[in-house]
């Protein structure tokens, strides 16, 4: 089964909404992403019900070493989004699996 990439998630929205443009479904998908990025960008957290939770956590400076030589490294600290899926997103995730196998 191939990636979709944003292409297909506007056809998909045009195939769930009668009546809805190309233009309109790509103008709604930039504008969530806006959104959930600028949210993001200033340490909000987005929570979206039955599907997830979007947020931004943390990491400390900390001692790595590098593949090849093996030196330590210092890492340095970073902001980093992620992603955590809801109890409902969970599983029709795990009931799709089920089907496949």
């Amino acid at each position: 089964m191939a990636d979709i990439n944003r292409q297909d998630i506007i056809r998909g929205m045009m195939a769930e909404v009668d009546g809805l443009s190309y233009s309109i479904a790509s103008a709604s998908l930039e504008a969530v992403l806006v959104c959930v990025t600028k949210a993001l960008a200033n340490h909000q957290s987005v929570t979206l019900s039955d599907f997830g939770k979007f947020g931004v956590r943390h990491r400390r400076a900390r001692l790595g070493s590098h593949p090849r030589t093996h030196q330590p490294i210092k890492i340095p600290e970073v902001t980093v989004p992620y992603f955590s899926p809801s109890p409902h997103l969970k599983k029709l995730v795990q009931m799709s699996n089920e089907k496949i196998q």
